[in-house]
């Protein structure tokens, strides 16, 4: 049980009574704060004595309101694009489904139910990413014992098949060709700094990340916590210094003088322009990006280091062997059934003087 100030001055008595979380607010001030004490005294009484805890009624709690203190919680940190996009998502489907049912009567069938009928057909990451939106707003729940279990907490999807793109040299040249202008810069930029797609990428500025003398790009990629210089070649430097006089913002990816959040939507009507029979995402290029680093036979640490991801990873999810060495491993390989038995030799006669 805890005696505590609400950000509007009023003082609070929260308590559980068996399985429910209660809660009586009180008046701010002196008197507040006295009867606040007060009544916790009366509800320990009470609970000694295992007498009926009157005079208060159940915390009832929606999800709406736990997916809002997300959100606030998430806006401290910047809120970013998919927020938003989740945010507008949770609007449309899930409210509508489970807005009126309390936190603490929702069930993993409910909410499953309403994944299974909105998105069956979708990707297996897009429902990976709703349910994990989903728990961790109940986790909160959880932290502020307003339910003691989260009804996601047992609930595990499949292993995410790693999506394989498609994407090559030739297919990003078509896309270029019909992209719009700053579409086509974004995507120069993102070639020549191998960061993640996203905040690392689109918040790059002339002034803080361009280091002109040093012919390249310091770039943080988040996901590790880590700073990264990102040498670059002596023409991209010098696109850079004139997009540097063209821009109306001091950021390296604009549309109209103003910062650029996202290039999905973009990039995807650009490849459809270009014929292209699969869908591309931004990802597509980072991935891009480090498959031909490989392929030209950098060293697997540097590109690691430029990308703001680990060796380990690099060769779980892209190297394969140069295939100079597959072919010479093919031919070394020792033919079966080609192997010749040893002539029998004959027992020489033992001469006896």
């Amino acid at each position: 049980m805890a005696v505590c100030q609400r950000k509007d001055g009023r003082w609070q008595v929260t308590y559980r009574d068996g399985v429910h979380v209660r809660s009586k607010a009180f008046s701010p001030g002196r008197e507040g704060k006295r009867q606040a004490k007060a009544f916790a005294g009366e509800i320990t009484t009470r609970k000694a004595l295992r007498q009926e805890l009157v005079d208060a009624q159940p915390q009832v709690v929606y999800l709406q309101d736990l997916v809002q203190s997300w959100v606030i919680a998430k806006k401290a940190n910047g809120l970013k694009q998919w927020v938003r996009d989740w945010v507008s998502v949770f609007n449309s489907v899930f409210l509508p489904a489970l807005g009126r049912t309390p936190v603490h009567m929702l069930t993993q069938d409910a909410i499953l139910d309403v994944i299974n009928e909105h998105y069956a057909l979708k990707a297996q990451a897009t429902r990976k990413r709703y349910i994990g939106y989903l728990k961790t707003a109940l986790n909160i729940a959880v932290d502020r014992n307003i339910i003691a279990v989260n009804p996601l907490a047992k609930f595990k999807m499949k292993k995410e098949e790693r999506r394989k793109s498609p994407l090559t040299l030739e297919s990003l040249e078509l896309i270029i060709g019909k992209a719009r202008k700053h579409l086509a810069w974004a995507i120069q930029v993102a070639w020549n700094i191998p960061c993640r797609p996203g905040q690392d990428l689109y918040s790059l500025t002339f002034s803080q990340n361009v280091k002109w003398r040093r012919g390249g790009v310091e770039v943080f990629h988040r996901k590790v916590g880590k700073w990264v210089f990102v040498r670059c070649s002596d023409e991209f430097m010098q696109a850079l210094m004139e997009r540097r006089r063209q821009h109306k913002s001091d950021y390296l990816i604009e549309y109209k003088g103003r910062p650029v959040a996202d290039i999905g939507t973009a990039l995807s009507n650009a490849a459809k322009r270009a014929g292209l029979k699969f869908a591309v995402c931004p990802y597509d290029i980072r991935h891009l990006w480090i498959t031909t680093m490989l392929d030209k036979q950098v060293e697997i640490s540097a590109i690691a280091h430029l990308a703001g991801t680990s060796v380990r990873m690099i060769i779980k999810n892209y190297y394969e062997p140069h295939s100079s060495e597959t072919e010479k491993a093919a031919a070394l390989l020792p033919k079966l059934g080609t192997a010749q038995e040893a002539p029998l030799r004959l027992v020489k006669q033992v001469q006896v003087a």
